[in-house]
């Protein structure tokens, strides 16, 4: 019987595996949002609404009858829509990357601070200034940023029709300001900028102070694809030859027999190499 079992590892590695099949954080993520929006689509039918309030993220709520759970609670409430169908995309396209180049365990930190402090420099915001409130729920915002942040990583992967995830980032990012200016929603927008730079700063950030820090590191990333001093330009050839013949036979096993044959270590040597196809397609 093929029972799920646990990765020790933080990095690269899923979280569990089911029946040869890994499973990722992000996985678990898009499986609870399901939950929680079936939860919301049968409370709507029952005309339970109260639900919807008292996880909704509400500043005066907060602020004045200290209903602090809902600074977490918020992006689980999902009002029944074929808008949350694409939510859920956006969180698969992009999540399983940025979770594989941060690690789980830093993965799920970026998920949380892009759920806790957005909300609470909102109050801080609507602290200083009354007349500046709102209602927020749903992780629209969040899914949103961590395309921001796969988009620091990977700024020259190509998306749609070929363009480079860059510039559709700034163009979404413009359109949703725009919206927000135009229906004189301050909070939102506020808190659309305030999640954004929580992305970029957990991505770019991070290289800033290494930059900083060490100069050898720039040097590092540029020579990463050459051979290493200790070892010879024949000896680094025939690694990589060999790299390649066991990507090529891997994929010689998925056009025979599936990918569900594959084994664990096959899935994790396909995995690297398609995120080194990724590096590869961002330096250019």
């Amino acid at each position: 019987m093929n029972m799920p079992y646990w990765s020790n590892e933080q990095s690269g590695e899923p979280l569990f595996w089911v029946k040869n099949r890994p499973v990722y954080v992000t996985g678990v993520l898009i499986l609870a949002h399901c939950v929680c929006f079936i939860i919301g689509v049968f409370a709507a039918a029952l005309d339970f609404s109260s639900w919807f309030v008292e996880l909704s993220f509400n500043t005066r709520a907060v602020l004045l009858h200290t209903k602090l759970w809902q600074l977490l609670t918020y992006p689980w409430v999902h009002t029944p829509s074929l808008a949350f169908a694409l939510d859920m995309l956006v969180l698969y396209w992009f999540g399983h990357d940025v979770e594989h180049i941060l690690g789980r365990l830093k993965y799920l930190l970026l998920y949380f601070s892009l759920i806790f402090l957005p909300a609470v420099f909102s109050l801080g915001l609507s602290a200083i200034d009354p007349t500046i409130r709102g209602i927020m729920n749903g992780s629209d915002l969040i899914h949103f940023s961590l395309f921001i942040a796969y988009t620091c990583l990977f700024p020259s992967s190509e998306l749609f029709l070929g363009i480079k995830a860059k510039w559709v980032a700034i163009i979404f990012l413009a359109l949703f300001s725009l919206i927000d200016i135009a229906s004189k929603s301050w909070i939102h927008l506020f808190w659309c900028w305030s999640s954004v730079a929580i992305a970029t700063y957990s991505i770019l950030g991070r290289k800033i102070l290494q930059y900083l820090s060490s100069f050898k590191i720039g040097m590092a990333k540029r020579k990463a694809q050459k051979p290493k001093a200790s070892e010879s330009p024949s000896a680094y050839n025939k690694k990589k030859t060999e790299e390649d013949e066991t990507i090529d036979a891997i994929l010689d096993k998925i056009a025979k027999s599936g990918i569900g044959s594959l084994t664990k270590s096959e899935r994790a040597a396909l995995e690297r190499a398609r995120i080194a196809l990724l590096k590869k397609d961002q330096k250019k």
